[in-house]
């Protein structure tokens, strides 16, 4: 009876993270197919169930035991991890106690699948500090007509609220170092920086994030690396690569290019059109755009833009990122 009281207690433990997950992936991922995948784990561990006569609540010595943790989650991602963790431990118990009677069973598979899907899910939920911002200004150093951190404090003080660093010939020594020097000055306006391409510099200077271009880490591996603690962006040039890059768990998407750009001048145009297609994500519009274009995106519904030469080469690069901000009023 007490081993049958074990596999109740854990079955049930199991399936309530299970419940957890599904309902995760349901309503706030709104993923069918992951939805689904948990729900039939859970059915198939409730036929293991053995009949609810078995529990003894009142006599259980364990229901009135807790940890401080049990009572804290500060974000969703929290609630998922806490569930899955839940759900790994009971199984792995439902499984051992089983094999006392030889009974033939399919919790290892159950319990093996659901790792992939908890994984799934917590990737998908993606950081715990996303945000939508206004202003990326993205920093290539060289390219600064006045030194790049004047360049810099300008822009932040004018309202921009993201750095991206974007060097692509500096040693990793040298990223490194001049990271941190650009990270002083961010955080000294509460503005997070985030990494071009380099997951190893992001964690090494303990910036907020990273973005990634399509010949870089794939979204889902840099999600496994980082964990929940880092902001991941990537780029795209279609629909359905916007919603494939939140799926595996980007946390905004930079979307373009907008317009012919002189810093990537071969990358495909998009255009409005594309950005009218993702603006319900977490975006950057990027690419060519100017002091003179921008509220084109803005009458379309753009929540934020991306920009580096309408900055680097600006004599009054304060004013600039001002005028990038200012949103005029559509004509009536």
């Amino acid at each position: 009876m007490s081993t049958v009281r074990v596999l109740d207690a854990n079955i049930n433990r199991a399936a309530e993270g299970m419940r957890v997950l599904e309902d995760i992936a349901r309503f706030m991922l709104e993923n069918q197919k992951l939805c689904g995948q948990i729900k039939n784990c859970r059915h198939n561990l409730r036929e293991q169930a053995p009949p609810i006569f078995t529990r003894d609540t009142l006599g259980d010595v364990g229901t009135h035991l807790s940890t401080n943790q049990e009572n804290t989650r500060e974000s969703v991602c929290d609630i998922a991890l806490a569930a899955s963790n839940r759900c790994a431990e009971a199984l792995r118990v439902v499984e051992e106690f089983l094999k006392l009677d030889n009974t033939p069973n399919s919790i290892e598979s159950i319990r093996y699948k659901m790792y992939d899907l908890s994984a799934e899910v917590i990737r998908s939920l993606g950081s715990t500090k996303q945000q939508q911002w206004k202003l990326c200004f993205i920093l290539t150093a060289g390219n600064c007509v006045l030194p790049w951190e004047k360049t810099l404090i300008e822009v932040l003080q004018s309202g921009c609220d993201c750095v991206q660093v974007r060097e692509k010939h500096k040693s990793t020594k040298a990223l490194v170092e001049h990271v941190i020097d650009v990270k002083k000055i961010a955080d000294i306006h509460n503005v997070p920086t985030i990494i071009n391409d380099r997951v190893d510099v992001a964690l090494a200077t303990g910036a907020a994030g990273v973005h990634l271009g399509k010949s870089d880490m794939s979204v889902k591996r840099a999600r496994t690396i980082l964990g929940s603690q880092y902001i991941i962006g990537s780029t795209v040039h279609n629909a359905p690569e916007a919603s494939e890059t939140i799926a595996m768990g980007a946390d905004y998407i930079g979307v373009g290019a907008m317009f012919d750009s002189s810093t990537k001048p071969c990358v495909e145009i998009g255009g409005t059109k594309l950005l009218k297609e993702v603006v319900g994500y977490n975006h950057l519009a990027i690419g060519g755009i100017t002091t003179e274009n921008v509220n084109e995106l803005y009458n379309i519904g753009c929540k934020g833009i991306a920009v580096s030469s309408a900055l680097t080469k600006s004599q009054t690069p304060g004013e600039t990122a001002e005028t990038l901000l200012h949103r005029e009023a559509q004509p009536a």
